[in-house]
């Protein structure tokens, strides 16, 4: 039987016969949630602004952006001279990071720390925007990806050396030497499919490949145990550098490839700073190979109690007391 040739002699629903009839309402007389979806407007762009309109801010220039966890444990090690020169990011208002441009004394690439936890809704106009004030002709973003659901290749060239929480990486079609020099070592992998990554890396990573300024741009990812976070939020609160051993949302924390109590183990083992199980592969200090052919002597792995993040912190602080207070009123 053919169900299509018949389908009209079906009595028709309830549901099509009211909403195919038409309405008794004239359209200044329609009720405000009566409004049809044609007429729905959409939500404007989330407004994104840099203190002082981003003056001081020099174009093409080299520029790395810190973002999210890893963000945070790299600025650990990154000393800032002159906070005075620190941009404010605003979102809505809201800082959600700073770029720090460099020093006429000390040349070197522009410095943008960023937080991720944002909504998505503003990620593309953030990324915009700070590519549009920077317009950097060689763009690095380092940001995370969660390692226990990475879904790693199949086949290796030497699983031998393979590491079991790799630094990940994804580049522009035409990648720089240093990069393609890091992936022959072993110290970068590449991201490879089926996996996924959204986020604002990502839209920094695709928008400064369709840049006219950049001549190349490499998406770094170092590995985290931490979950990740809702795409819209609400977000943690809890720093994920914390000092203390085993704190909920702790950055590379127990329960990863070391399973190790200490917080920061996968992370030092990554920079070759000990640890119980040290390998002679490439990958166990891979960063220190990272900072030497990117040429990152704004950074370093020795360091510790960096202020880069210190405004984020003050934010999250600043959270917390409203939602213990919010309890008892």
């Amino acid at each position: 039987m053919d169900y299509e040739q018949n389908a009209h002699l079906a009595a028709a629903p309830a549901y099509a016969l009211e909403s195919d009839s038409e309405s008794d309402w004239d359209d200044d007389e329609r009720p405000p949630h009566s409004t049809t979806a044609a007429a729905k407007q959409l939500a404007p762009d989330a407004a994104v602004s840099l203190e002082s309109g981003g003056q001081g801010l020099e174009k093409g220039q080299e520029a790395v952006f810190l973002l999210g966890e890893a963000g945070e444990r790299l600025a650990q090690g990154v000393q800032l001279d002159d906070a005075a020169r620190a941009i404010k990011v605003l979102v809505e208002g809201e800082q959600v990071g700073h770029v720090v441009p460099p020093a006429a004394a000390a040349p070197g690439p522009t410095l943008v720390f960023l937080t991720t936890a944002l909504p998505l809704a503003s990620l593309h106009p953030l990324a915009s925007t700070l590519l549009e004030a920077l317009q950097p002709t060689v763009v690095t973003i380092v940001s995370s990806y969660h390692l226990p659901s990475y879904i790693p290749p199949v086949k290796r060239v030497d699983p031998s050396s393979a590491s079991s929480a790799p630094i990940l990486s994804l580049a522009s079609p035409s990648p720089s030497p240093a990069v393609i020099q890091l992936r022959s070592t072993g110290a970068l992998s590449p991201f490879t499919t089926p996996n996924l990554h959204h986020g604002l890396g990502s839209s920094l990573l695709t928008l400064s490949h369709l840049s006219p300024s950049t001549t190349s741009s490499t998406l770094l990812l170092l590995p985290t145990t931490t979950p990740p976070q809702p795409l819209n939020g609400p977000f943690s609160l809890a720093s994920p550098v914390g000092m203390t051993s085993g704190s909920a949302g702790t950055l590379y924390d127990a329960g990863g490839p070391t399973s190790l109590s200490d917080p920061g183990a996968l992370f030092r083992e990554l920079v070759g700073l000990g640890g119980p199980r040290r390998t002679a592969a490439a990958p166990s200090a891979a960063l220190r190979e990272v900072k030497a052919a990117l040429g990152w002597d704004w950074w370093s792995p020795e360091r510790q109690g960096g202020t880069a993040f210190e405004w984020l912190e003050r934010q999250r602080r600043d959270k917390r007391r409203e939602q213990a207070g919010s309890m008892y009123t």
